[in-house]
Parts: C-alpha cells; sequence; structure tokens
C-alpha cells in the first residue's frame, strides 16, 4: 500500500572498527572520523572519552551511520566505517589552541586556522549539518565571529539527485583572533521533513604559526559575467604580518602590462586601472596582478581575474534636433509652449518644492536635483523618493555608459504624497509643437525615471495635428494589468477598458471603479492595435526603468507640428519623472541583440494540449518584428514575440527559432527552441452513474467504505431531493448526507494499472457530474488517495469554492448549479510534471505545479482510492450523478470539448452486447455515434442513432463515441 510519507527510518548499523587519519600533532579534533573507542556501531549511538563540554573532552553524544547503510554514495578517503548523524540536539567538543601554538603567537596575528569538514545528506530530501567553529578567550568567552561550515546551500549542490548523495568538503582558513586560548566545534542537523539527516565526517582544526600572508581581492571577480561597460579594474591587498612592498606590484590587463594608479589607507592598498572607451557588449577580459606577498620588493605572488561585460546595444542617437533639459528654468516653471493639467487630490495647500505634500507636486514640476534631496531627507515619507537617483545598469548611449540621468533640473510627476492611501494624482504634461519638417528616421528620447504600481499608469504619447488626436510612444503598467485573449496574446482594448478596483474614476469622482483607458488620449476605436505599444514594468522596481528611453515615432517623419503628452496616472503610488527630452533623426543603428535563446529551450507536450515559445525582449533600436520558423521554414502569421500553440497537433513537433528585425537589421536567434509532441494513449476504466445503486456503467462497481457510509448514501433523480434537472432533462443521482466526521466515502476500484514509470498509477483523469448546495459551501473533499482514511483528503473544494489542493484553489464551482468538474494529474512527465490540470464546464481554470508530489508520492494512487472522504470533516452534503475515470491525462483540448454536465451522463463509455441475434451498442453522454469500415477510418454519424442502438447484420463495422 502507498504511504503518503516516503521518508523511512533506518534499521541496525552494524562493522568493525578501524583507525582512520594520519597522527598529526597539529589536528586538534579529537575523533574527527567518529571512530571512538566507546562507538557501539551496532546500536548506532556511540560516546567519545569525555563530556565534550570541558577542554580536550572529546564529542558530545553523538549518533552514527555505517556506511553499509547505502544513504549515501561512499566516502571520502580515509573516511572509515561510520559517520556522524546529529540526531537529536548539537554534538560538540572543545579544544586548547596550546597543543599547537602559544598565546604570545597568537596574539601576535600568526596563528592561522584550517577548518574542514565532508558534508553529505540522505538521498535526495537535502536535510542538511551546519558546523560552527568558535574560538574562546581564556575565560570562554567568543572571540570573534563564529565561522560556518556546510549548511542547507552547500548541501543543495552536492551531486546525486533523488538517489544517495555524494559527499562534499567545505574548509575556511583565516587568522586564529587575538585573544584566542580555546575553539569549540558544534554540528547541528537541520531537517526539511521527518528527523535531521544532515550527514558530517573527518572533521579537521589545523592550527599552524607562521607568517601571515598579504590577501588579495579583485574587482571584478574571477568568472563574473554581466560586468558593467564602464571600464575599471581594480585590486585590494590586505597587509599580512608584513606590510605590502609598493615595488613588487605588477599589472597587466589583456595580456599586456599596464600602469594602474596606487593608494594606502590604513593597512589596504587599492590598484587601480581604467582601460579606455568602453567595454565591448559581451567582451571578455582578463587582469592579473603580481605581488610580493611577504613583505619584500620581489613578486612572488599571482592573482588572476577573468571576466564577462554585460550584454547591450549602443545606440547612437547623433545630434538632437530640439533638447530640453529644464537646466535654464526656475524650479517652479515650465518650458515656454508647455503647459500642465491635474485632477489631483489636495494634501497640504501652499506651495513647498521640498515638501512633496504640498500644491507644488499637484502638476508635473520642474524640481532641481537638490530640491529632490531635500525631499528625500527632510519630509517624512520623503525616503519613498530615494530611487529617484537611481540609474539602470548596462545602457550605452552615444558610445558613452549611462551613470546619471539627472544633471541640474528635471521634471517630475509625484503621487506618493497623501498621507492615507485614499488620494488619487492623475497629472497630464504636453510640450509645444516642434517642427520636424524635412526630419525622417524621427525618434524620440528621454531619460526615464519611473516606479511601477499595481495602481499606476506611466504614459507618453504624440500628435501630429495640434492634439486634435493622439498616437501612441509607450505605456508603462504592472505586467499582471496586462491582459491577454484565449491564445495568449495581449488584448490591448481589453487592458486599457478593464475596471480596475485600484483606479479611480474622475467622471464618477470616486476612488475606484475607473479603467486605464480612461487616461490615455487615444481614441478607444484604436486601442486593438495598441499591443506592440504596452511596456510591463515589475511593481516597486526602483532601478529598472531609470533609464533612457528611444521611441521611433513614424508619424513624425516630415510633420511641421509635433508635440507630446505625458501622464502619470496613480492612487497613492510612485512617481514619473523626465529628463533631457529630445527629438532625433537617427540614420542608421546597430543590429538587435537578442540576450537568449527562444525558451523553454525543450517542452514535451501531449496532443491536444497548449504550447508556448517565447522570445525575450531584443536590446538595440526599435521598432522590432518577429518571424518564427519551424525547422528553418517561415510560419505564417507567427509574427508575435511568443509563439502559441492552443491545441497541439503532431505536425507541431519540430525546432523553432524567431528571426528578430529592427531598423538596422536582422538577427537569427541561436539555440532554436525544440518542441517534442507526444500521443500517449488514454482510456475510461471506470465510470459510475448512480442509476439507483453504486454499479458501474463501465468498470468495477464502487463499493462502501463502511456502514456510515452505507447509511448515509440514497439515490434517486434530481427532482425527488428538489433538486434542478440538468438542462431540463431529469436524472439519476446519487446523494450524500456525511453524518461524522471521519467519512471513509466509496472505494473507487479504478482499474488502471501503474502507469508514468512508477509502482503507482501517477496520471490520470477524474471527471465529475455534481451539484453542491450553498448550504454547503464548506471543505469538501472530491479525493482521497490513503485507501485507510487516515490523513486529509487530496483534492477538495474550499469555502470559496475553488478546486484545488495545497492552498492552490483556482475556479468557482457556482452553489446550486449542475457543473462538470475534470481534473488531470501528471506526476511523472515526460511532459509538464508534477500538474494538475482543472475545468469547470469545459473552462480550463488552472494548470496547478506547485503543492504536488513527484513520481509515486502523495498524489498518486494505490488499486483503489476514497471518492468523497476525508478524516476530520472536511465533507459535505452533495448530489453526484456521473462520475468518470481514465487511465492517464486526458488532454486539455480533450476535457474542453466535453464542456457542462449532461442528463445523459458523461460521455466516453461505449460497450457492445449481444441481445438474441443482433449486436446492441450503447454509450453514454448522448453524444452523436459514429461508425467506420476500419479502426483507421473514415468515421462518419450515424444518422438517428440513439443509445442503445441495435447494429446492421452485415459487414464487419467498427464504432465509437463523437466526443468533440
Amino acid at each position: 500500500m502507498k504511504t503518503k510519507k516516503a521518508h523511512l527510518g533506518l534499521s541496525i548499523l552494524a562493522g568493525s572498527m578501524s583507525f582512520v587519519g594520519s597522527a598529526s600533532a597539529l589536528d586538534l579534533v579529537i575523533d574527527g572520523s567518529y571512530e571512538s573507542s566507546t562507538n557501539s556501531l551496532s546500536g548506532v549511538v556511540g560516546t567519545s572519552p569525555g563530556s565534550g563540554g570541558e577542554p580536550e573532552g572529546g564529542w558530545t553524544a553523538f549518533t552514527s551511520y555505517t556506511y553499509a547503510a547505502n544513504y549515501t554514495q561512499p566516502g571520502p578517503a580515509g573516511c572509515g566505517q561510520v559517520y556522524l548523524r546529529p540526531y537529536g540536539g548539537p554534538v560538540s567538543q572543545t579544544v586548547t589552541l596550546a597543543r599547537a601554538i602559544t598565546g604570545a603567537q597568537i596574539d601576535s596575528t600568526t596563528g592561522a586556522f584550517n577548518a574542514s569538514a565532508w558534508f553529505s545528506t540522505y538521498l535526495g530530501q537535502n536535510d542538511y549539518s551546519t558546523l560552527t567553529l568558535q574560538f574562546l578567550d581564556v575565560s570562554m568567552v567568543p572571540v570573534g565571529n563564529p565561522i560556518t561550515l556546510g549548511g542547507a546551500t552547500f548541501v543543495a549542490a552536492i551531486p546525486g539527485g533523488s538517489g544517495p548523495r555524494a559527499w562534499a568538503k567545505d574548509t575556511r582558513t583565516g587568522v586564529v583572533p587575538v585573544g584566542s586560548r580555546y575553539a569549540t566545534i558544534t554540528t547541528v542537523a537541520t531537517a526539511m521533513s521527518g528527523q535531521p539527516d544532515g550527514y558530517v565526517d573527518l572533521v579537521s582544526l589545523d592550527v599552524t604559526a607562521g607568517f601571515v600572508p598579504v590577501s588579495a581581492t579583485l574587482t571584478p571577480a574571477n568568472g563574473s559575467t554581466g560586468v558593467g561597460p564602464a571600464p575599471l579594474v581594480r585590486a585590494t591587498l590586505a597587509d599580512g604580518s608584513a606590510p605590502l612592498n609598493p615595488a613588487s606590484i605588477g599589472v597587466s590587463y589583456d595580456g599586456a602590462p599596464v600602469t594602474p594608479s596606487v593608494s594606502k589607507t590604513d593597512n589596504v592598498t587599492t590598484i587601480e586601472f581604467a582601460p579606455s572607451g568602453v567595454w565591448g557588449s559581451l567582451s571578455t577580459h582578463t587582469f592579473s596582478i603580481a605581488y610580493g606577498n611577504t613583505g619584500g620588493a620581489t613578486a612572488n605572488t599571482t592573482n588572476q581575474s577573468s571576466f564577462t561585460v554585460a550584454p547591450y546595444v549602443n545606440v547612437d542617437l547623433g545630434a538632437p534636433v530640439y533638447l530640453e533639459t529644464f537646466d535654464s528654468l526656475a524650479e517652479g516653471t515650465l518650458p515656454a509652449g508647455w503647459s500642465v493639467i491635474n485632477y489631483t487630490d489636495q494634501d497640504i495647500p501652499g506651495l513647498d518644492l521640498n515638501n512633496f505634500h504640498s500644491d507644488s507636486y499637484l502638476d508635473w514640476v520642474v524640481v532641481s536635483r537638490s530640491s529632490m534631496t531635500n525631499v528625500t531627507t527632510v519630509i517624512p515619507g520623503g525616503e519613498d523618493f530615494l530611487g529617484v537617483f537611481n540609474v539602470a545598469p548596462n545602457q550605452v548611449i552615444n558610445g558613452a555608459p549611462v551613470n546619471n540621468l539627472i544633471e541640474t533640473n528635471f521634471i517630475f510627476a509625484a503621487s506618493d504624497r497623501g498621507p492615507n492611501d485614499m488620494q488619487k494624482q492623475i497629472q497630464y504634461l504636453f510640450t509645444g509643437d516642434y517642427n520636424l519638417s524635412g526630419k525622417a528616421n524621427v525618434y524620440l528620447a528621454f531619460n526615464n525615471i519611473y516606479v511601477q504600481n499595481q495602481d499606476s499608469l506611466g504614459s507618453v504619447e504624440y500628435s501630429i495635428n495640434g492634439g486634435a488626436t493622439w498616437l501612441p510612444a509607450v505605456y508603462f503598467l504592472h505586467g499582471p494589468d496586462i491582459l491577454t485573449d484565449a491564445s495568449g496574446l495581449i488584448n490591448a482594448s481589453n487592458t486599457f477598458a478593464a475596471i480596475k478596483n485600484d483606479v479611480a474614476d474622475i467622471d464618477a469622482g470616486t476612488l475606484t471603479g475607473g479603467h486605464y483607458g480612461r487616461y490615455i488620449g487615444v481614441n478607444s476605436n484604436q486601442w486593438s492595435t495598441l499591443a506592440p505599444y504596452l511596456g510591463a514594468r515589475s511593481d516597486d522596481d526602483q532601478t529598472s526603468s531609470k533609464r533612457v528611453e528611444v521611441i521611433r515615432l513614424a508619424q513624425a517623419d516630415n510633420q511641421p507640428a509635433v508635440r507630446l503628452r505625458f501622464a502619470q496616472v496613480a492612487l497613492y503610488s510612485w512617481y514619473f519623472g523626465v529628463d533631457n527630452v529630445g527629438f532625433y533623426s537617427i540614420p542608421s543603428a546597430p543590429a538587435p541583440l537578442l540576450l537568449s535563446s527562444p525558451t523553454p529551450t525543450n517542452q514535451t507536450v501531449a496532443v491536444g494540449n497548449s504550447a508556448t515559445i517565447t522570445i525575450g525582449t531584443p536590446l538595440g533600436l526599435g521598432p522590432f518584428t518577429y518571424q518564427w520558423r519551424q525547422n528553418g521554414t517561415d510560419l505564417s502569421g507567427k509574427t508575435s514575440p511568443s509563439l502559441l500553440f492552443p491545441v497541439i497537433q503532431t505536425g507541431n513537433a519540430g525546432s523553432y527559432d524567431v528571426v528578430v528585425t529592427g531598423p538596422g537589421g536582422s538577427v537569427t536567434s541561436a539555440a532554436p527552441a525544440v518542441l517534442t509532441v507526444i500521443n500517449p494513449p488514454v482510456f475510461v476504466t471506470g465510470q459510475w452513474d448512480f442509476n439507483g445503486n453504486l454499479a458501474a456503467t463501465y468498470g468495477r462497481d464502487l463499493e462502501y467504505f463502511d456502514a456510515t457510509v452505507t447509511a448515509d448514501t440514497t439515490f434517486g433523480t434530481a427532482a425527488s431531493f428538489g433538486m434542478p434537472d440538468i438542462g431540463g432533462q431529469p436524472t439519476t443521482v446519487m446523494h450524500i448526507t456525511p453524518s461524522t466526521a471521519a467519512w471513509g466515502g466509496y472505494k473507487m476500484y479504478h482499474g488502471a494499472a501503474p502507469n508514468g514509470g512508477g509502482s503507482y498509477v501517477n496520471q490520470y483523469t477524474l471527471i465529475y457530474d455534481i451539484l453542491y448546495t450553498s448550504s454547503s459551501s464548506t471543505w469538501r473533499s472530491l479525493l482521497q488517495t490513503g485507501t485507510g482514511n487516515t490523513a486529509d483528503g487530496d483534492l477538495f473544494l474550499n469555502p470559496g469554492n475553488g478546486i484545488g489542493i495545497s492552498s492552490v484553489y483556482e475556479g468557482f464551482v457556482a452553489p446550486d448549479a449542475w457543473h462538470r468538474i475534470a481534473v488531470a494529474f501528471d506526476l511523472a512527465g515526460p511532459g509538464q510534471a508534477p500538474v494538475l490540470t482543472k475545468f469547470i464546464d469545459g473552462v480550463k481554470v488552472g494548470n496547478q505545479t506547485g503543492g504536488l508530489s513527484n513520481r509515486d508520492g502523495r498524489f498518486a494512487l494505490d488499486p483503489y482510492a476514497l471518492l468523497f472522504a476525508d478524516q476530520d470533516g472536511d465533507v459535505a452534503e452533495g448530489f453526484v450523478s456521473s462520475i468518470q475515470f481514465s487511465d492517464g491525462r486526458r488532454p486539455d483540448a480533450y476535457i474542453a470539448g466535453l464542456g457542462g454536465p449532461s442528463a445523459a451522463k458523461i460521455p466516453g463509455v461505449i460497450k457492445a452486447s449481444k441481445s438474441g441475434a443482433n449486436v446492441v451498442i450503447t454509450w453514454t453522454g448522448g453524444v452523436p455515434l459514429e461508425s467506420a469500415p476500419a479502426v483507421t477510418g473514415p468515421w462518419t454519424i450515424v444518422n438517428g442513432a440513439t443509445s442503445p442502438y441495435p447494429t446492421p447484420a452485415t459487414g464487419t463495422t467498427f464504432y465509437r463515441p463523437k466526443l468533440f
């Protein structure tokens, strides 16, 4: 029988004792391999000499395993026969440093330590141990900070997967702190579940007296990626026992010697070298530093760092046609011809640029960098504006890294003003008209100082006809507020029209019930075209939108009067600021740069399910167009950043890449995404339609769990219980009225063999035609995988009438109405797994991937499971018309095609029986009957056929229900 807990205990350990390790006067740990003479290998528990709490007392009581237990891979060389399993609390020992070093040597900082231990864990469970080294003074008071080895991150990286894990060594070195006379080593195990099984062996503490060398730190660190384009390498050298001799320093960059700047503060020498220009996108570089680590003038040590620069595209704007820096303006004024409008709630009357609560910030306002600094440091709440000065990394404009977005003045729209969250901020900024006659390839560029909030919109639009109509440039919105259609494509119309409870409605004068479209200039009949202009931003991200925006204004070419419209709409949110607003005529651009290949790189999807392949936003000068290809051939109409497959077919298998084109050329994605399509057979193995009993329409009859369930179950028609018919048609139903908290429900012998490569049923689909009344809106178990009903159920409707488990409840099963609930589990793959798909009346409401077990875990099935069972009262009265079980996960398209509940029961079952000389076909669901001369078809509908159907007595014919 399948257990719900996979972590089992261990039995007797046996073996003989052997001496491990070499005798070293400098290794202070007693019995670091846990091979103590008092260790009882057969009984597991051992204790070394002494109490462990006194110097030289050895370990406190500890628990060990033998390697013969096979819960790890073979141990390291010299490991002996046992290793530590720190059950029941810390395992520790205290040692005296005097065995290796004198106090005078310690206090002159010439004592060095090397602490190490080997770690492993119980199979794939990731339990871990943390070893702590703490130095103590003569009074046993801690000296310096504790030093830790092992731990969760270290153990998680140990190879071994879900089987026996390898052993790995962790080491710490350093100088023994001044004043130290003792050291305590403590090991504590932590359990991810069950009992703690973090393993330790070969603990060592070597202490030596000697010279402390110079230590070096290089920046960028060796192996770094994503290094910014501003070129600078740095090394810091900390003096050891002798100070660093500057004459010993030698620096090379990309293989050639260079002359760095050298400075020293206290005992740290800083060496810096700044190559000319900027580092190229994705370029690699190496710098090394040679120095004498013993105080001499001759280098005897070399440290080297190799690193890779972040991807970026250098955008050459050229000279501006027009540029507004705001630096020549007085604070609180506007450029000539510019204007503002606001619908903002007043907070504190009066004008005060040093107080963002004042009326100065009702509108967009020109403010200086110094005034903004005052806002952030003086006014309560001003700390929310500290991020104004942030700059997103890895931007290069006109060949120079961007490291400052605000020189002197900028224009700013604040929102975070009110004393509570009942404050709205709606501000519009209009520029004057700019003559772009004779200018082609027109772009708008500005320094963007924006932070997205869940309820805010930042927009930029332009007009070429005096503001009579507006054209889109960019719209900043919280990613989840950008709505998609059933195919996963952005639906801009719905995005702007959707009523939001966190958007003000200035027409109704309310703080809720508004929609973002009210605050943009583009007419609503054009909203459906705005998807390319929607820029998803992350909530509360203080850096990523602090960048130079460069936006093509295609309809501004050669126009004599072009104006801009900036808008900030928010409800006690963040802010939107701009600087260096300019128009540019850019004749050429670099090709786009793709940051990644299409993702997911590889995926396996069953016929009838959906799939998506996506390419990340390219870097460079837009706008960008996309052309997806399958096996190198263009796909007609597939021109979005995401390639969507609403219903996978076998012909969709293949390799996919995308050609991205911008004003500067085209680039094809590397490492194509491979889509593998499978079509596993799935069959109905059980169906129960409750025609007065628990008899199976197909498969094995249901069984009552016990006499209580028998007494709590009745049968009849929906109408006989006062319930509505299904679709206006009468139907037979089962009525359940649980009378006890621990209610075992019905034994469902589903008829499926173990699948998914496991010992249990890991892939299956359950469909229910069911009704719960509003009086039953509590926790309701639909499935119990534990056949003894001794634990919580495994699939529920929660009090909010959502379907799920493990805190993930989705959809809405309306009370007092019949519904067709379908759930499909796949715990094994080869496609997405583990996954639980959920449907209500043919509509997919969830694709749960969290809170599920893997193969043969909690949600896998024994030869039978329990319907509607729970051990502690999570059951309720309900009415059931039909239940169907399928051996395997049904594709999404199949379940969607079944639609809602039917008085003719759930489709999918067909049977043949002999009646006299005739073969009679019966099938469920009230769907049409199809026939064919061969299994392979062709299939045609049998006109007028209803169940039961006496077949003609001539020829060989195959039959099936037409499902969708």
